[in-house]
């Protein structure tokens, strides 16, 4: 995997509770989605997510740094001293969503695609 999650911080608490990713290989971020689901019996991962974020646009490369709040905001960039970038993403939720303990993170990376067709691509003798 080209992002390893960090952690989950400041759990429950608005405005704070956040995603830190490391960026391990380089990597466009348009490529990765982060799930938030939890665990069930058995060490197991529910396969009902509650809330799903699809990252934007954007390169990333190893040293760089990137954060997904859970709550609203601006997403932004800047240099870090130690070399690198830090970026933050805000989901723009109205509340927390890892607050539970058995409440955790899920990183795809989602390389292919398809969408169903739009509705008026199916229309016929119109």
């Amino acid at each position: 995997m080209r992002l390893k999650i960090l952690q989950i911080a400041d759990r429950g608490v608005p405005g704070k509770e956040r995603l830190q990713l490391a960026v391990q290989i380089p990597a466009n971020l348009n490529f990765y989605a982060v799930l938030a689901t939890g665990r069930i019996a058995d060490g197991l991962i529910s396969q009902f997510p509650k809330h799903t974020y699809w990252f934007q646009q954007q390169a990333v490369r190893p040293g760089d740094r990137v954060t997904l709040y859970t709550g609203p905001g601006t997403n932004s960039f800047w240099e870090q001293e130690e070399g690198g970038t830090s970026y933050s993403f805000y989901w723009g939720l109205n509340s927390t969503i890892w607050d539970e303990p058995s409440s955790c993170a899920v990183v795809l990376e989602v390389n292919q695609w398809q969408t169903s067709p739009n509705v008026d691509d199916n229309a016929e003798g119109i």
